[in-house]
């Protein structure tokens, strides 16, 4: 039987956090260190506006770029919080999920052809979504011994004549690095020298540590006409089943990106919608919570990674840890493995975050912290097997 796929699923890969979310799924007594998942409840107040929208009829199609009064409120909240000019609802478009605004992106702005840069490690959406446009992904590889640190002049070496758009992701997936105002002003100086639209990816902006700062890039000066700013709900406010998020850009590039959401999804949920206004609009303290637990779980595997010997950029933004265990293996993929069948630990190779991630491993500590310190003292016990297990097989 001939394929029925279209030629341009075809280059696309299978996830490796799906690939691995799916082996954890099947197997027993697992600590679950793979998926970037809340361990928190979506707060009452929210789910409460929910329920209420639902008592009340709120239950028809609402309007494609999203309900006004939420776009008022985001648009207000990335002014005040984010310092983005942003200069009213028609500057934000409700989609459903962040990675929906991915697609849209892609789709809308990459032709057949073009070339995107991409900062490595990346969240592989970025690369795949590329793909998916029929343009070029192009890795700029960013090292662990620099910090991840973003220099002008070598960004500027991967510009061509068909480059169009960076994607940039702070907080960062898979690495939990905050990228400093200096980084930012290095990609906004690229950018604004070759007409680069910018995707940032913010949607871990609210986890921060050890008094880390998160700057839009959009806050910029000179940037707002070229900066897509995405964020939502679903990490800050554990609404990661709501599939709610946002865009904000000038007006031109949201009216553009609108006619493919209308065709996508016609409209995001007007429950959720309802849900993320309370979230915007309501009490605060509950992230603060969420995010002196996952400190707690941060502090942990830093502690026992330390223990191991393995080196890493201290995460200080969303909830991962990128360790080199390249020393063990640098098949991470088997490493990774090894964990999770010989010793019920999941986490995700850090080869599925593109070629540079090989010999890492991305393990998340946003798992209640029980969890963690079970699987914590199995990571302890699993490198001391991977340790000796090597050392058997030099002394041969």
């Amino acid at each position: 039987m001939k394929p029925v796929e279209s030629s341009r699923l075809r280059p696309i890969r299978e996830s490796a956090i799906r690939k691995f979310v799916q082996i954890a799924s099947n197997s027993k007594d697992v600590v679950h260190l793979e998926q970037g998942e809340p361990s928190f409840t979506t707060p009452e107040h929210i789910s409460n506006a929910a329920i209420t929208a639902v008592k009340e009829g709120f239950t028809h199609y609402g309007p494609t770029a999203g309900l006004e009064e939420l776009r008022q409120a985001i648009a207000e909240k990335l002014t005040r919080e984010n310092r983005i000019p942003v200069d009213g609802p028609q500057d934000v478009l409700v989609v459903s999920g962040t990675q929906e605004a991915m697609f849209l992106a892609a789709l809308t702005f990459l032709n057949v052809g073009d070339e995107a840069l991409i900062l490595a490690p990346y969240y592989p959406v970025y690369f795949q979504e590329t793909l998916i446009a029929g343009a070029k992904p192009v890795t700029v590889p960013l090292s662990e011994d620099s910090h991840y640190r973003i220099d002008a002049k070598f960004l500027q070496q991967y510009v061509t004549s068909k480059t169009k758009m960076v994607w940039l992701n702070t907080p960062a997936n898979p690495t939990g690095h905050v990228f400093s105002r200096k980084d930012l002003e290095a990609v906004a100086a690229v950018a604004r020298e070759n007409n680069l639209l910018i995707f940032s990816d913010e949607v871990y902006e609210k986890l921060v540590y050890e008094g880390s700062e998160h700057i839009s890039i959009g806050s910029l000066p000179g940037m707002k006409d070229l900066v897509i700013t995405a964020n939502g709900f679903s990490k800050s406010y554990a609404m990661t089943g709501w599939r709610i998020g946002y865009v904000s850009a000038q007006e031109e590039l949201l009216d553009q990106m609108s006619k493919l959401h209308y065709y996508t999804v016609l409209c995001p949920s007007t429950i959720a919608q309802k849900a993320a206004l309370a979230a915007l609009t309501g009490p605060q303290d509950c992230i603060l919570e969420m995010v002196l637990e996952y400190d707690k779980g941060r502090m942990a595997i830093l502690e026992v990674l330390d223990k191991i010997g393995v080196t890493y950029v201290r995460p200080k933004g969303a909830f991962y840890v990128f360790p080199n265990i390249s020393r063990f293996n640098e098949n991470d993929e088997a490493v990774a493995e090894i964990l999770l069948r010989e010793f019920g630990v999941a986490t995700v190779p850090g080869s599925g975050f593109g070629t540079e991630g090989t010999g890492y491993l991305r393990m998340s500590f946003s798992a209640p912290i029980k969890q963690l310190e079970k699987g914590i003292d199995r990571l302890q016990r699993a490198f001391e097997y991977l340790s000796s297990h090597k050392a058997s097989k030099t002394s041969r």
